[in-house]
C-alpha cells in the first residue's frame, strides 16, 4: 500500500505510479439494450467476465434541459430539479450496483446553453463547455448517486469528458495556431473535481480519457495524446539520443506551475498491432506506449502539478480489438485470444491498474463497425449469444513468454485469477496433446501470480488452472505467431 504523507508546508505529497506491482482489475462498457431483461443479462455476463467495474456514460446534454438558454428557475446543482431527465440512467445504475459491479460514470457532451457562443461548425456539445456549468452538473450527479438519494446507488468513480484531444468532443483544439483545448480541459477538470470531492471526498476523479491518435499540425482537429497530456499536466519533453547506440529517448520536466486535480489519468490505447506495438509517430500512444504515459504522469506528480488526496493511478478506460470473425478485417480470433492475455500483462507491467474492455457483445456488421465484443452477436438477442474464445483470456489472463529465442531460454509466467483473489494456481504443459503438471504457484492478494521457470522439454504450450479444475486459462503457445496482424483496431471502419 502506498501511503500519502504531508510535507513540512502541509501540502499533500502524492506517490508516483509504480510498474509491475499491485492489482490489474477489469471492467466492461455498458450499452443500453432494448429491454430490462436484456440489460439484466448483460450485467450478469459482465460480472461473469471477472470484471469488477462497469462503465456507464452519462450524456450531460441528454439529462439537462434543451435550448440555447436554461429555463427560468432551473437549479443545475439540484438533482431533483424537474427540468432534469435522469430516468435513462437511474435504472441501469441501480441494476449494475445490484449485480455487484463498481459503477464508473463518464460525463461528456455539453447542453447547448452551457457552450460558449460562436460554435460555428463545431460538433454539438463540444465547443468550449462552461467549467462552472459542468461543476454544477457534477454536483447534481454526485448528489443523486451518493447512495443516500431516493434509493439510488453510490457512484464513486467519475470520468470527465470523452477523448478531449479530439475536436469531435472538445473544440477548438487550437486557437491562433496554439494549443487551446488542453488548458480549457484542465479548467473543466478542476471545476468538476472540486464539485465531486465536495459531495464526497472519497469520490475518484478520472481525467484524460484520451484517444490514441492525433496530429501535430498547427491547425489540427486532433491532438496527439501525449502532447495533450503534457499540456494539461504542465510538462515539457526533450528528445535525447544516445551517442554510442543512436537510440532515442524522451525526458520530461516541469513546464509551468499549473495544477491539475485528478485521482486517475486514463487513456484509450487502441492499437494497430499487437500488445507491444508502439505508435509510429511520437506523441501518439498505443499499448506499447503506456510506459511513456506513466513517465509523463510521474513527472507531473514529482513536480507537484497533480493535486489529489488519494493514491494516483493510471487506467485504461476503453480498449479492444475487432475480431475475425465476424469482421473480415479484424484480428483473427485465435491471435486476439493470445493478445488479450498479453495486453493485460503489458499494461500491468506499465503501471496500469484497471483495464476497461469496450463492449460485451459485437454490434451487427450491417449497422455498426464495433465487432469488439467478448460475445458474438446473434439475431436472437443477447440471451442466445455465444462467447468468443477471447472471453477466457480476459477472465483468466495467462502468458508464458520465453525470454530469448533460444530453445533453452527461461520462460516468464504471469497471470491473474478469474476472481482476482489469492490462491493456488497449477501450471500445466502441453505435450503430445495431453496436459501435465509443471508446478504450483501462489497468487497474491490481487490474484496476480508470476514466476520464471526453465523451459520444459518437448512442450508446445502452457496454461494455468485452478486446483479444483473449475476453470483454466486459454493455452499460451511458447512459439510466437509467425504471421502477425496490423490494421485499424476497429477493423472494417
Amino acid at each position: 500500500m502506498v501511503v500519502l504523507t504531508a510535507s513540512a508546508s502541509g501540502a499533500r505529497k502524492v506517490a508516483t505510479v509504480k510498474t509491475a506491482s499491485g492489482a490489474i482489475e477489469t471492467g466492461v462498457g455498458f450499452i443500453d439494450l432494448s429491454s430490462d431483461a436484456s440489460n439484466a443479462t448483460q450485467l450478469e455476463r459482465i460480472r461473469a467476465t471477472g470484471a469488477k467495474y462497469v462503465e456507464i456514460r452519462i450524456d450531460w446534454a441528454t439529462v439537462a434541459p434543451p435550448g440555447s438558454t436554461p429555463p427560468e428557475g432551473f437549479n443545475p446543482s439540484d438533482p431533483a430539479d424537474p427540468n432534469y431527465s435522469w430516468a435513462r440512467y437511474d435504472k441501469p445504475l441501480k441494476e449494475a450496483a445490484a449485480a455487484g459491479l463498481k459503477l464508473l460514470v463518464a460525463i461528456s457532451t455539453s447542453p447547448s446553453w452551457a457552450e460558449s457562443s460562436g460554435s460555428g461548425s463545431a460538433a454539438a456539445g463540444s465547443y468550449r463547455p462552461s467549467a462552472s456549468a459542468l461543476a454544477k452538473f457534477a454536483t447534481a450527479a454526485a448528489t443523486r448517486y451518493s447512495g443516500s438519494f431516493e434509493g439510488l446507488p453510490r457512484v464513486q468513480y467519475w470520468a470527465i469528458w470523452n477523448e478531449p484531444n479530439l475536436n469531435t468532443f472538445l473544440s477548438p483544439q487550437v486557437k491562433n495556431k496554439k494549443a487551446f483545448a488542453p488548458g480549457w480541459y484542465r479548467s473543466m477538470l478542476n471545476a468538476a473535481a472540486d464539485a465531486l470531492h465536495a459531495v464526497n471526498s472519497s469520490n475518484v476523479v478520472i481525467g484524460g480519457e484520451t484517444a490514441p491518435f492525433g496530429v501535430g499540425s498547427k491547425n489540427r482537429t486532433a491532438t496527439k495524446p501525449l502532447d495533450f497530456m503534457e499540456n494539461v499536466l504542465c510538462v515539457s519533453e526533450k528528445k535525447v539520443r544516445d551517442k554510442k547506440t543512436g537510440a532515442v529517448a524522451f525526458v520530461y520536466k516541469s513546464a509551468c506551475k499549473a495544477k491539475t486535480k485528478i485521482d486517475v489519468w486514463s487513456h484509450h490505447p487502441y492499437t494497430q498491432g499487437g500488445p507491444t506495438t508502439k505508435a509510429r509517430i511520437h506523441g501518439n500512444a498505443s499499448l506499447g506506449d503506456m510506459g511513456e504515459m506513466r513517465k509523463v504522469l510521474n513527472t507531473a506528480i514529482k513536480a507537484k502539478h497533480v493535486v489529489s488526496s488519494q493514491k494516483v493511478r493510471l487506467w485504461v478506460t476503453e480498449f479492444s480489438w475487432d475480431s475475425k470473425p465476424p469482421d473480415p478485417k479484424g484480428v483473427p480470433v485465435a491471435l486476439e485470444t493470445r493478445w488479450v492475455a498479453q495486453s493485460l500483462y503489458q499494461m500491468w507491467s506499465s503501471g496500469v491498474s484497471l483495464v476497461n474492455w469496450f463492449i460485451l457483445s459485437d454490434q451487427p456488421m450491417a449497422t455498426s463497425y464495433w465487432q469488439s465484443g467478448l460475445y458474438y452477436a446473434n439475431s436472437g438477442g443477447i440471451s442466445s449469444e455465444r462467447a468468443k474464445p477471447v472471453l477466457r483470456a480476459f477472465r483468466f489472463p495467462f502468458v508464458a513468454l520465453p525470454q530469448t529465442t533460444a530453445r533453452t531460454a527461461p520462460v516468464l509466467l504471469w497471470g491473474r485469477t478469474p476472481n482476482s483473489k489469492a490462491g493456488k494456481i497449477v501450471i500445466e504443459r502441453k505435450s503430445s496433446g495431453t496436459w501435465k503438471k509443471v508446478k504450483t504457484l501462489s497468487a497474491n492478494r490481487y490474484g496476480v501470480f508470476q514466476a520464471r521457470i526453465s523451459r520444459p522439454a518437448n512442450t508446445k504450450a502452457l496454461r494455468a488452472r485452478l486446483p479444483n479444475g473449475s476453470d483454466q486459462s486459454a493455452e499460451f503457445s511458447l512459439t510466437a505467431p509467425k504471421k502477425s496482424w496490423t490494421g485499424p483496431a476497429f477493423g472494417t471502419d
